[in-house]
């Protein structure tokens, strides 16, 4: 009697990655088959239903159907994935993520199944904590969109000064319009020399030099976290891939590792409050309360990641010597991401902890102020009552240029929106290692699924091979009965033939 597919699949789903006797018996179990074209036609018969459909048989016949498996090596058992499946009521991702939860296709693998239905709050929690940088307009979305902001331009930094110099202004053109006290004609053309040969020279280097620097120290960070994410990325990759001897300690290595990014963001900002939800599915609150009770939240975090490490890669007296030589190698290759981490962290604290010299600065805004101060007593006689708004123009503009690059100086506030999306870079990090958890799961029972395909192909040959021995028995068997009733008639006639005789 054919055993139908939707079985098998259940004793494979209740098989969790790394136990190979569970696998063992569940081979033994489906290899009882006979034949193969029925089982497909049931399985097929299984997944076609509305995917709405919770009963056991659609329960257990769409775990074998997931994202990014390989497919099936025989032609007429195909893949079927819900993100090629083209559902009118299922197009988001979130809403495939839930189904498959929902679904508890996961239910054999933890971290997968704690990562995808956490998945949603760790989104909303960091999009909410991020939603100044998030939101915030970018140089990219066109001209009209770029100019016409007023929070972007971190007005605020030198908006006191702007007025100090615009009512400076005011007074100035009331002094020469209407109370007549004016420069002589000399002094202001000794003063446009001295303008052009020294504050508009001096001034222009100091700009330009101060906003190049605070650039490079922006996009240095920048180019930290982007370490930080491709190093978490190759750091939850490898122990993914030689750590599934031991899937207890694997699994807290990812739930850590993948906690790191959170624990810099949080460090940086000094904010030693880490919310629940940016961890949810990876970390308990527990877990967090110890990482916030710590001095150095991401020092914490790689000391955990190692010790579970440690334990994956633990060699004992019974351990081979090129199994231990091998668990060396990787576990140094993963040391070596975990201080590449470390090393992006501690690259950050020093920007945060060492501004631009204060000689720098202070000589900048003297003469930059100075400048602005002297400027409207040197326009009025030629503009006018227009040197107010012409003077409040120009310290708006240069200003403006000193005020970026304070913006700018430690970009890590989640407050300002000019600062680093940190916020968002965690999210897409977390959304990686969702990504690479999930398909080792799916790995995992394609991998097992492959096992049984085998073991029926097996038992299939070895069918056909008793079938065609007993067809040629039963024929050797009608032969020597033909060939006995022949000499039971020659022995007759002979008998026959001796009587009459």
């Amino acid at each position: 009697m054919a055993i139908p597919r939707a079985t098998q699949m259940s004793k494979m789903t209740a098989t969790p990655n790394g136990s190979g006797k569970q696998r063992s018996s569940s081979v033994q179990a489906s290899s009882s088959s006979s034949s193969s074209s029925s089982r497909r036609s049931s399985t097929l018969s299984s997944i076609l239903p509305a995917v709405s459909t919770t009963n056991l048989r659609m329960h257990r016949a769409v775990s074998m159907f997931q994202d990014g498996t390989p497919e099936s090596r025989k032609p007429d058992f195909p893949m079927f994935s819900f993100g090629r499946m083209k559902l009118d009521n299922m197009r988001c991702e979130k809403q495939i993520n839930s189904m498959r939860c929902s679904l508890g296709l996961y239910r054999d693998y933890p971290l997968a199944n704690s990562i995808l239905s956490n998945a949603a709050v760790r989104e909303k929690a960091l999009k909410f904590s991020g939603k100044k940088q998030l939101n915030h307009v970018r140089g990219t979305d066109g001209w009209w969109r770029s100019m016409l902001v007023l929070e972007v331009r971190a007005i605020d930094n030198y908006f006191n000064v702007w007025c100090v110099i615009f009512f400076n202004a005011i007074f100035a053109s009331v002094l020469g319009m209407i109370f007549g006290v004016h420069l002589a004609n000399a002094t202001l053309a000794q003063w446009d020399t001295v303008y052009s040969l020294v504050l508009k020279t001096s001034l222009a280097f100091l700009l330009v030099f101060r906003l190049n620097r605070i650039a490079m120290r922006f996009w240095e960070t920048r180019t930290m976290w982007g370490n930080i994410t491709h190093n978490t990325r190759n750091l939850v990759g490898g122990i993914l891939s030689y750590g599934r001897h031991n899937p207890k300690h694997r699994d807290e290595a990812i739930k850590w590792a993948s906690a790191y990014c959170v624990a810099t963001t949080h460090f940086i900002r000094s904010d030693h409050e880490i919310p629940t939800e940016e961890l949810a599915g990876f970390l308990t609150r527990s877990q967090i309360d110890k990482m916030q009770d710590a001095n150095h939240q991401p020092l914490y975090a790689a000391s955990m990641v190692r010790y579970h490490l440690r334990k994956i890669f633990e060699v004992g007296r019974m351990t081979p010597p090129g199994l231990a030589y091998a668990y060396a190698t990787q576990h140094n290759n993963l040391e070596q991401l975990i201080q590449s981490l470390i090393a992006q962290t501690s690259g950050m604290e020093r920007i945060r902890s060492t501004p631009l010299p204060i000689v720098y600065v202070t000589h900048l805004r003297t003469f930059l102020f100075l400048y602005l101060i002297l400027l409207p007593y040197v326009w009025v006689s030629e503009w006018g009552w227009l040197t107010i708004p012409l003077v409040g123009f120009t310290a708006f503009a240069l200003l403006g240029i000193e005020g970026s690059s304070t913006e700018c100086e430690v970009p890590f506030d989640k407050s300002r929106p000019n600062h680093l999306a940190m916020d968002g870079y965690c999210l897409v990090i977390l959304d990686g290692v969702q990504g690479l958890v999930v398909q080792d799961a799916n790995l995992a029972m394609q991998e097992f699924q492959d096992e049984i395909e085998e073991e029926e192909d097996e038992q299939e040959a070895t069918e056909e091979i008793e079938i065609e021995a007993g067809d040629a028995d039963e024929i050797i068997d009608h032969r020597d009965i033909r060939s006995g009733g022949d000499v039971d008639e020659e022995f007759g006639e002979c008998s026959e033939s001796t009587i009459v005789v």
